[in-house]
Protein backbone atom coordinates (compact mmCIF):
# COMPACT_ATOMS: atom_id res chain seq x y z
CA UNK A 1 0.00 0.00 0.00
CA UNK A 2 2.91 2.34 0.71
CA UNK A 3 4.36 1.59 -2.72
CA UNK A 4 0.99 2.23 -4.35
CA UNK A 5 0.67 5.57 -2.53
CA UNK A 6 4.14 6.59 -3.75
CA UNK A 7 3.36 5.57 -7.33
CA UNK A 8 0.07 7.48 -7.25
CA UNK A 9 1.75 10.63 -5.93
CA UNK A 10 4.40 10.41 -8.66
CA UNK A 11 1.68 9.97 -11.27
CA UNK A 12 -0.28 12.98 -9.97
CA UNK A 13 2.88 15.10 -10.01
CA UNK A 14 3.65 13.92 -13.56
CA UNK A 15 0.14 14.75 -14.78
CA UNK A 16 0.33 18.19 -13.16
CA UNK A 17 3.63 18.97 -14.89
CA UNK A 18 2.33 17.59 -18.18
CA UNK A 19 -0.77 19.76 -18.08
CA UNK A 20 1.50 22.77 -17.67
CA UNK A 21 3.47 21.72 -20.77
CA UNK A 22 0.31 21.24 -22.81
CA UNK A 23 -0.90 24.64 -21.65
CA UNK A 24 1.90 26.42 -23.43
CA UNK A 25 0.61 28.44 -26.38
CA UNK A 26 3.63 27.65 -28.50
CA UNK A 27 3.61 23.88 -27.91
CA UNK A 28 4.26 22.07 -31.18
CA UNK A 29 2.39 19.05 -32.50
CA UNK A 30 5.45 16.88 -31.89
CA UNK A 31 5.70 18.06 -28.28
CA UNK A 32 2.01 17.32 -27.72
CA UNK A 33 2.38 13.83 -29.25
CA UNK A 34 5.42 13.22 -27.06
CA UNK A 35 3.60 14.33 -23.90
CA UNK A 36 0.52 12.23 -24.73
CA UNK A 37 2.79 9.25 -25.29
CA UNK A 38 4.38 9.79 -21.88
CA UNK A 39 0.92 10.02 -20.26
CA UNK A 40 -0.16 6.75 -21.88
CA UNK A 41 3.06 5.06 -20.79
CA UNK A 42 2.77 6.30 -17.22
CA UNK A 43 -0.91 5.32 -17.05
CA UNK A 44 -0.16 1.83 -18.34
CA UNK A 45 2.64 1.42 -15.80
CA UNK A 46 0.42 2.59 -12.95
CA UNK A 47 -2.35 0.27 -14.10
CA UNK A 48 0.02 -2.70 -14.12
CA UNK A 49 1.30 -1.80 -10.67
CA UNK A 50 -2.27 -1.49 -9.41
CA UNK A 51 -3.03 -5.00 -10.73
CA UNK A 52 0.01 -6.33 -8.87
CA UNK A 53 -1.14 -4.62 -5.68
CA UNK A 54 -4.63 -6.11 -6.06
CA UNK A 55 -3.11 -9.57 -6.43
CA UNK A 56 -1.00 -8.99 -3.33
CA UNK A 57 -4.06 -7.79 -1.41
CA UNK A 58 -5.99 -10.90 -2.47
CA UNK A 59 -3.14 -13.14 -1.35
CA UNK A 60 -2.84 -11.23 1.94
CA UNK A 61 -6.58 -11.50 2.55
CA UNK A 62 -6.48 -15.26 1.91
CA UNK A 63 -3.51 -15.60 4.26
CA UNK A 64 -5.29 -13.60 6.97
CA UNK A 65 -8.42 -15.75 6.58
CA UNK A 66 -6.33 -18.91 6.92
CA UNK A 67 -4.59 -17.51 10.02
CA UNK A 68 -7.97 -16.52 11.49
CA UNK A 69 -9.27 -20.06 10.94
CA UNK A 70 -6.17 -21.56 12.54
CA UNK A 71 -6.50 -19.16 15.48
CA UNK A 72 -10.14 -20.16 16.02
CA UNK A 73 -9.14 -23.84 15.92
CA UNK A 74 -6.37 -23.27 18.47
CA UNK A 75 -8.75 -21.23 20.62
CA UNK A 76 -11.30 -24.04 20.50
CA UNK A 77 -8.70 -26.67 21.34
CA UNK A 78 -7.54 -24.58 24.30
CA UNK A 79 -11.09 -24.66 25.70
CA UNK A 80 -11.72 -28.40 25.25
CA UNK A 81 -10.66 -31.29 27.45
CA UNK A 82 -8.47 -33.44 25.19
CA UNK A 83 -9.77 -36.74 26.59
CA UNK A 84 -13.54 -36.34 26.82
CA UNK A 85 -14.09 -33.57 24.27
CA UNK A 86 -16.11 -31.63 26.85
CA UNK A 87 -15.31 -28.01 27.71
CA UNK A 88 -12.41 -27.84 30.17
CA UNK A 89 -12.17 -25.98 33.48
CA UNK A 90 -11.14 -22.74 31.76
CA UNK A 91 -14.16 -22.88 29.46
CA UNK A 92 -16.39 -23.79 32.41
CA UNK A 93 -15.29 -20.67 34.30
CA UNK A 94 -16.04 -18.51 31.26
CA UNK A 95 -19.47 -20.07 30.67
CA UNK A 96 -20.41 -19.80 34.34
CA UNK A 97 -19.41 -16.14 34.46
CA UNK A 98 -21.61 -15.38 31.44
CA UNK A 99 -24.60 -17.27 32.84
CA UNK A 100 -24.21 -15.54 36.22
CA UNK A 101 -24.13 -12.13 34.54
CA UNK A 102 -27.26 -13.09 32.62
CA UNK A 103 -29.00 -14.33 35.78
CA UNK A 104 -28.16 -11.09 37.61
CA UNK A 105 -29.24 -8.81 34.78
CA UNK A 106 -32.48 -10.62 33.92
CA UNK A 107 -33.34 -12.21 37.30
CA UNK A 108 -33.22 -15.68 35.78
CA UNK A 109 -32.83 -18.97 37.61
CA UNK A 110 -29.46 -20.70 37.44
CA UNK A 111 -28.39 -23.99 38.96
CA UNK A 112 -25.17 -25.98 39.08
CA UNK A 113 -24.52 -29.72 39.31
CA UNK A 114 -21.26 -31.26 40.44
CA UNK A 115 -20.94 -34.87 39.28
CA UNK A 116 -18.31 -37.26 40.66
CA UNK A 117 -17.67 -40.91 39.68
CA UNK A 118 -17.78 -43.06 42.81
CA UNK A 119 -14.65 -45.09 43.69
CA UNK A 120 -13.04 -44.17 40.37
CA UNK A 121 -9.49 -44.68 41.66
CA UNK A 122 -10.33 -48.23 42.67
CA UNK A 123 -11.86 -48.86 39.25
CA UNK A 124 -8.72 -47.46 37.59
CA UNK A 125 -6.44 -49.64 39.70
CA UNK A 126 -8.48 -52.76 38.93
CA UNK A 127 -8.97 -52.30 35.19
CA UNK A 128 -6.15 -49.96 34.15
CA UNK A 129 -5.96 -46.34 33.13
CA UNK A 130 -6.89 -46.97 29.49
CA UNK A 131 -10.20 -48.46 30.56
CA UNK A 132 -10.56 -45.64 33.07
CA UNK A 133 -10.14 -43.12 30.25
CA UNK A 134 -12.92 -44.83 28.30
CA UNK A 135 -15.17 -44.62 31.35
CA UNK A 136 -14.53 -40.87 31.62
CA UNK A 137 -15.49 -40.44 27.97
CA UNK A 138 -18.56 -42.64 28.48
CA UNK A 139 -19.72 -40.58 31.45
CA UNK A 140 -19.17 -37.29 29.64
CA UNK A 141 -21.10 -38.44 26.56
CA UNK A 142 -24.04 -39.84 28.53
CA UNK A 143 -24.41 -36.81 30.78
CA UNK A 144 -24.35 -34.59 27.69
CA UNK A 145 -27.16 -36.69 26.19
CA UNK A 146 -29.29 -36.36 29.31
CA UNK A 147 -29.07 -32.59 29.81
CA UNK A 148 -30.88 -30.00 27.67
CA UNK A 149 -29.57 -27.99 24.73
CA UNK A 150 -28.62 -24.85 26.67
CA UNK A 151 -27.11 -26.79 29.57
CA UNK A 152 -23.33 -26.88 29.61
CA UNK A 153 -21.33 -29.95 30.61
CA UNK A 154 -17.66 -29.43 31.47
CA UNK A 155 -14.88 -31.58 32.88
CA UNK A 156 -14.12 -29.91 36.18
CA UNK A 157 -11.06 -32.02 36.95
CA UNK A 158 -10.08 -35.67 37.42
CA UNK A 159 -13.25 -37.76 37.59
CA UNK A 160 -15.42 -34.75 38.41
CA UNK A 161 -17.75 -33.00 35.98
CA UNK A 162 -19.90 -29.88 36.27
CA UNK A 163 -23.19 -29.06 34.57
CA UNK A 164 -24.44 -25.47 34.30
CA UNK A 165 -28.24 -25.34 34.11
CA UNK A 166 -29.51 -21.93 32.90
CA UNK A 167 -33.13 -20.98 33.68
CA UNK A 168 -33.46 -23.95 36.04
CA UNK A 169 -34.66 -23.74 39.66
CA UNK A 170 -33.22 -25.95 42.40
CA UNK A 171 -36.06 -28.47 42.22
CA UNK A 172 -35.69 -28.81 38.46
CA UNK A 173 -31.92 -29.23 38.77
CA UNK A 174 -32.47 -31.98 41.35
CA UNK A 175 -34.69 -33.81 38.84
CA UNK A 176 -31.95 -33.58 36.18
CA UNK A 177 -29.39 -34.82 38.71
CA UNK A 178 -31.57 -37.79 39.65
CA UNK A 179 -31.96 -38.70 35.96
CA UNK A 180 -28.17 -38.77 35.63
CA UNK A 181 -27.72 -40.81 38.81
CA UNK A 182 -30.43 -43.31 37.83
CA UNK A 183 -28.95 -43.91 34.39
CA UNK A 184 -25.53 -44.90 35.68
CA UNK A 185 -26.98 -46.92 38.56
CA UNK A 186 -28.59 -49.32 36.09
CA UNK A 187 -25.90 -49.28 33.37
CA UNK A 188 -23.43 -52.17 33.05
CA UNK A 189 -20.02 -51.47 31.54
CA UNK A 190 -18.45 -53.76 28.96
CA UNK A 191 -14.95 -53.80 27.51
CA UNK A 192 -15.11 -52.43 23.95
CA UNK A 193 -12.73 -55.04 22.50
CA UNK A 194 -13.81 -58.19 24.33
CA UNK A 195 -17.35 -57.35 25.52
CA UNK A 196 -16.19 -58.54 28.93
CA UNK A 197 -18.36 -57.11 31.68
CA UNK A 198 -16.52 -54.57 33.83
CA UNK A 199 -19.28 -54.20 36.38
CA UNK A 200 -21.02 -50.98 37.31
CA UNK A 201 -20.05 -47.43 38.08
CA UNK A 202 -22.19 -45.01 40.02
CA UNK A 203 -22.08 -41.27 40.39
CA UNK A 204 -22.80 -38.87 43.22
CA UNK A 205 -24.15 -35.39 42.55
CA UNK A 206 -24.33 -32.08 44.40
CA UNK A 207 -26.85 -29.41 43.40
CA UNK A 208 -26.76 -25.67 44.16
CA UNK A 209 -28.91 -22.70 43.17
CA UNK A 210 -27.39 -19.34 42.27
CA UNK A 211 -28.01 -16.47 44.66
CA UNK A 212 -28.14 -13.02 43.12
CA UNK A 213 -24.85 -11.16 43.39
CA UNK A 214 -22.77 -13.99 44.89
CA UNK A 215 -19.33 -14.90 43.57
CA UNK A 216 -18.61 -17.89 41.36
CA UNK A 217 -16.43 -19.31 44.14
CA UNK A 218 -19.32 -19.24 46.62
CA UNK A 219 -21.69 -20.81 44.10
CA UNK A 220 -19.26 -23.63 43.23
CA UNK A 221 -18.38 -24.17 46.89
CA UNK A 222 -22.02 -24.74 47.80
CA UNK A 223 -22.44 -27.29 44.99
CA UNK A 224 -19.22 -28.98 46.12
CA UNK A 225 -20.45 -29.13 49.70
CA UNK A 226 -23.64 -30.81 48.52
CA UNK A 227 -21.53 -33.29 46.53
CA UNK A 228 -19.41 -34.13 49.58
CA UNK A 229 -22.62 -34.65 51.55
CA UNK A 230 -23.82 -37.15 48.92
CA UNK A 231 -20.52 -39.02 48.92
CA UNK A 232 -20.26 -39.07 52.72
CA UNK A 233 -23.76 -40.46 53.01
CA UNK A 234 -23.46 -43.58 50.93
CA UNK A 235 -22.61 -42.37 47.41
CA UNK A 236 -24.79 -43.12 44.38
CA UNK A 237 -27.11 -40.35 45.47
CA UNK A 238 -28.13 -36.76 44.86
CA UNK A 239 -27.81 -34.05 47.50
CA UNK A 240 -28.87 -30.44 47.17
CA UNK A 241 -27.82 -27.40 49.14
CA UNK A 242 -31.04 -27.84 51.10
CA UNK A 243 -29.61 -31.03 52.60
CA UNK A 244 -26.69 -29.17 54.16
CA UNK A 245 -26.87 -28.46 57.86
CA UNK A 246 -26.68 -24.69 58.46
CA UNK A 247 -23.42 -23.74 60.18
Amino acid sequence: MTELTGQTQDYESFISNTVEKLGKKNASTEEIKLVVGEILGKTKTLGGFGKTVRQRLTETTETLEALKKEFEEVKTQASVDFLTGAPNRKAFDEHLSKRMTEANAESKDLSLLMVDIDHFKRFNDEHGHLVGDEVLKFVANKVKEIVRGRDILARFGGEEFAVILPETPLAGAAVVAESIRAFFAQATLKHVGTSKKLGKITVSLGVAFYRQGESAEAFIHRADQALYFAKNNGRNRVATESDLTPS
